[in-house]
């Protein structure tokens, strides 16, 4: 098995570094840093990166300081952790730097690409970290508090405290062994639901009266210029999308927040029974059937035209 082989090649390997995606969310970093704790239980040297910083919320993790964006050195494979594209790790990701080495891929995602030297994919696993727990567990290293709070994190994250179609008994099961080993479910709870600046809360006032909806679609615009009169950089808050698409009547919400360079990042929702993901794809994006988004050239109201199309036509049937 995948699981078995990423074990092995690890296990074999002294120096590792572990990327994880750009625009990290709380799986990416909670898988990232739960994996390179274990392994320095084991005596691994181990490197962190990330393109892009890690979100304020979730610097309550331990190791979350250590994340660096930019990895140079000598090592003996790379680990990718929650992306479900290469292109996805970024600037992190030095392909003249560590493209001869093993990569070993262990993603969640449904729509991987399987671009590993080694592929772990399971689109049954309600997160990453849920298989990160399964490697730990599979590689005999003793499951402690600081490992136990990172997978927490992923695992609550990515299920929306435990309320996504995706979350299963295995999830519980590997939840209560997290904190069976120590891990606060209160405290990791409180940190990814509830701890919002001001700024966010400006934010969504502003948005909130821009929200548009129609034949099932929720939708706004998060201007460039908005943000930058907040004071809000890349890392802002997750929780509206969801917020959006719990307004009755709505099967999908879409938020389209304009990035530097002339970039829009789409994030997509959809209730049970519609594949927002087959969109992404379709877009050069990725994700799950309930929950993805990509990244397409040119301006809000262009890319705005272009997704509403195709959601328009994911959701005439349903």
């Amino acid at each position: 098995m995948s699981k078995e082989a990423i074990a092995k090649g690890l296990k074999e390997a002294n120096k590792i570094l572990i990327i994880t995606h750009v625009d990290p969310d709380g799986d990416a970093i909670g898988s990232m840093l739960g994996l390179g704790l274990a392994l320095e239980k084991l005596g691994k040297k181990v490197v962190m990166a990330c393109q892009d910083p890690v979100p304020k919320q979730f610097l309550y993790l331990p190791g979350s300081q250590r994340v660096i964006p930019y990895p140079c050195g000598s090592f003996d494979v790379v680990v990718s952790v929650d992306a479900n594209d290469i292109t996805r790790l970024g600037k992190a990701y030095h392909k003249e730097l560590f493209g001869d080495l093993p990569l070993l891929n262990i993603d969640h995602h449904i729509t991987n690409l399987h671009f590993g030297t080694v592929n772990w994919v399971d689109p049954q696993a309600a997160a990453t970290s849920e298989m990160v727990l399964e490697l730990v567990e599979e590689m005999g290293i003793p499951l402690e508090p600081d490992i136990a709070t990172c997978l927490l994190n992923g695992i609550v994250t990515d299920t929306q405290g435990f309320r996504t179609p995706n979350t299963t008994v295995k999830t519980l099961e590997a939840a209560l062994r997290l904190q069976k080993a120590g891990a606060n479910l209160h405290r990791v709870m409180s940190y990814a639901f509830n701890h919002h600046s001001f700024k966010i809360l400006q934010l969504w006032s502003k948005l909130l009266g821009q929200v548009q909806f129609k034949n099932g679609v929720i939708w706004v615009r998060k201007p460039r210029s908005l943000l930058d009169e907040l004071g809000l950089g890349e890392d802002n808050d997750r929780g509206l999308i969801n917020f959006l698409l719990g307004v009755e009547g709505a099967k999908v919400a879409a938020i389209f927040t304009e990035k530097p360079g002339g970039e829009v990042d789409v994030s997509l929702r959809s209730i049970p029974g519609i594949d927002v993901s087959a969109v992404a794809v379709k877009l050069g994006g990725g994700g799950h059937p309930q929950a993805a988004g990509c990244h397409l050239k040119g301006s809000l109201e262009e890319v705005e035209k272009l997704v509403l199309e195709e959601l328009q036509k994911l959701t005439q049937n349903h």
